[in-house]
């Protein structure tokens, strides 16, 4: 007689032992109070872990601001006091009674010399006694009232540089702040002025953010120039002052918590000495509250969804805690039990489906005994597959993956097939049904085995698709290449700009380098400011005219000094520079031989696509100059212009000289200009 095996039943015990009952209670409730606890905790160390990210992002940006705008600034002082020196040596064994004899002609002559300068409001000479021996105000057409220097606190700066702190020059003038050199002897000084609220537009550029403020001043807490601009002399900042401070302690550089002298409002601060000057400082500074803000709106998703998790849990971990009390005080039978654990079970696995939708993973599932895999419908909608393909051969799926991953993604497949490797993990390219490649991370693992001989059965994974971060990765190499290969090309245009550029003295030379070096910036900052991806036209056209005067005296009805017209067009990044320098030529042309050589000359810039001929036209037209006539020779702006639409733009360029003016025609193909052709 055979002996019958026991059933389920004879293997549990018909009454439940009350020891067992308290230690089952106890780790209920710690399964609720673990339900709730550990998810707030992680999400607790989440939003810590944002807003440390947050305040360190925010010190990262400011320093990368300070650090540009400090070499900005390092090029207005050295620059300027550069020029100041060059005008000093100039004036040299000149006495106060010569100087001021010659006051009208030296006046005019420091204004041609700094016209095509866009930071100068005006130049000063002083006498030994203090008082203005010659005063060129550009704001004034040169004739403006001399401003008196004694206020300005003029201080050594270094490298025989003097530095005063903004001014107003006039009553009702605009602040400006000295940069100066000795005349020698105790005969006066040299005095640079620079517009304080241009130089702060001017840091505005470097400044990452646009709540952020920049501020150029003495380590004696003398204000020249800040952003937002002055619109009055700002009073100098106290010893109390954390960076004064600081700055008094001997610091170079460093990150501080403090509040804006000018409205109180709590900021975090770096600064830093300018090299070679260690009594000049700049500083970035970004308001808390708008680093608080960004923390919250990184953490707000978090609690969107972390939140109501936790909820989910503890309502689930208390369900659970329930119904396990109501079996054990009941003990209704082995049915209602296991059918009770099985219902527990269905819970788990739609929790575990929930999770696996949450992660927009798709699952799949294959028979290495038929060679097909069952997809889950995410699988379905990441392959792009209908819901009647829900089962299909492996040898499908090999087929559509890319060329350059098929080998390697087969290959890790044979492994965990034959048993070799337990499992793998691919990124690869894939082709949908409708034949769009997506990118796509999947993971495999052995869930079955041969119990003999140990050969896998059956291998289950997930999916998701990848497509959006690979191509944020890639966007973000293209612009690391990107940036390399333009410090390279600008470099190089840099040492064509000294090789080319040609004078009759050492001042001129240096203004007309400094001048196109200063249009090459500015389409670099142009560049920058729109990532890379290239510039209107209109843009462009503005920034390079805007030393000349066309920021205030420009409209496209013609009833402007400058007079900018034409269809909306966007350039493709390598274009912005030519296309820059270009027009700088054009302009600094029409300042020295041209309309803007006169006050009541005008300039026109049409242009229109021709998308037939596959042409962009420019028309640079100029009025009411001096009576034009056909230039003796070509200079060195003409063979750059020329170059410039020839050689490196493959367009062409006509320049004809009627009574009224220069005429010059440019037509560039669109596919070297547009974005996306060519």
């Amino acid at each position: 007689m055979d002996q019958q095996a026991p059933s389920v039943t004879d293997l549990l015990p018909l009454t439940t032992d009350d020891a067992v009952r308290p230690q089952a209670g106890w780790r209920l409730s710690a399964l609720l109070v673990g339900a709730i606890l550990l998810p707030a905790m992680i999400l607790g160390a989440a939003c810590m872990g944002a807003w440390h990210a947050a305040w360190k992002e925010a010190d990262r940006e400011l320093a990368v601001a300070v650090e540009a705008a400090s070499e900005f600034a390092l090029r207005v002082v050295e620059g300027h006091g550069r020029l100041a020196a060059r005008i000093a040596d100039t004036l040299a064994g000149e006495d106060d009674a010569s100087l001021g004899d010659a006051a009208g002609p030296l006046r005019d002559g420091l204004l041609r010399f700094v016209a095509d300068l866009p930071l100068v409001a005006g130049v000063v000479v002083t006498g030994q006694d203090g008082r203005a021996l010659v005063h060129a105000d550009l704001g004034a057409g040169g004739s403006g009232a001399a401003p008196d220097l004694a206020g300005t606190d003029l201080a050594p700066a270094g490298q025989g540089i003097l530095l005063g702190g903004a001014f107003r020059p006039g009553i009702d003038a605009p602040p400006v702040f000295a940069v100066a050199a000795s005349r020698g002897d105790q005969r006066g000084v040299v005095a640079i002025l620079l517009d304080s609220a241009r130089t702060g537009q001017a840091l505005r550029r470097v400044l990452g953010n646009d709540g952020d403020s920049a501020a150029l001043i003495r380590t004696d807490g003398t204000v020249m120039a800040r952003y937002p601009p002055l619109q009055r002399p700002a009073p100098r900042l106290g010893p109390e002052q954390p960076l004064i401070a600081a700055l008094a302690a001997g610091a170079s550089s460093g990150r501080l918590d403090g509040e804006t002298p000018r409205d109180g409002q709590p900021v975090i601060l770096r600064f830093r000495r300018l090299e070679g000057h260690p009594s000049i400082s700049i500083t970035a500074a970004r308001p808390r509250a708008e680093v608080v803000a960004r923390w919250q709106a990184a953490v707000l998703p978090m609690l969107a969804i972390g939140l109501p998790a936790i909820l989910v849990l503890g309502g689930l971990a208390w369900l659970v805690r329930g119904k396990q009390q109501a079996l054990e005080t009941a003990m209704d039978g082995l049915e209602q039990r296991v059918a009770d654990r099985t219902a527990s079970l269905r819970e788990g696995e739609e929790r575990l489906r929930l999770a696996v939708a949450a992660g927009r993973f798709g699952t799949w599932e294959t028979d290495l005994g038929t060679g097909l895999t069952t997809w889950s419908p995410r699988a379905l909608s990441i392959f792009g597959l209908t819901p009647d393909r829900r089962v299909t051969a492996v040898e499908e799926w090999g087929a559509r993956i890319h060329p350059d991953e098929r080998v390697r993604v087969l290959e890790a497949w044979d492994r965990t097939v034959s048993g070799r490797a337990p499992a793998y993990r691919e990124e690869y390219r894939f082709r949908r049904e409708d034949g769009a490649w997506r990118w796509l991370e999947s993971s495999a693992a052995v869930v079955r085995s041969d119990a003999a001989t140990g050969r896998p059965l059956r291998i289950a994974g997930t999916l998701r698709d990848i497509t959006e971060r690979r191509e944020a990765e890639e966007r973000r190499d293209l612009l690391m290449r990107e940036v390399n290969h333009r410090a390279r090309n600008t470099l190089a245009i840099v040492q064509a700009i000294l090789r080319l550029t040609r004078a009759t003295d050492p001042a001129t030379y240096a203004r007309l380098v400094e001048g196109r070096i200063a249009a090459l910036a500015r389409a670099q900052a142009l560049l920058a400011a729109e990532r890379w991806t290239g510039a209107p036209l209109m843009t462009v056209l503005r920034e390079e005219l805007a030393p000349f005067g066309a920021a205030d005296d420009t409209a496209e009805d013609g009833r402007g000094r400058f007079v900018l017209s034409g269809p909306a067009l966007r350039l493709q990044a390598e274009t912005v520079q030519p296309l820059a320098m270009v027009f700088h030529e054009l302009a600094t042309n029409a300042a020295k031989h041209g309309a803007l050589r006169r006050p009541d000359g005008r300039l026109e810039v049409q242009w229109h696509v021709e998308e037939a001929a596959g042409l962009l036209r420019i028309r640079w037209t100029e009025r009411g100059g001096p009576a034009p006539g056909l230039p003796k020779h070509r200079g060195v702006g003409s063979r750059v212009i020329e170059a410039t639409i020839a050689g490196q733009l493959g367009g062409s360029i006509e320049r004809r000289w009627p009574d009224e003016g220069l005429v010059c025609d440019i037509a560039v193909p669109l596919a070297r200009i547009r974005p996306g052709q060519g």
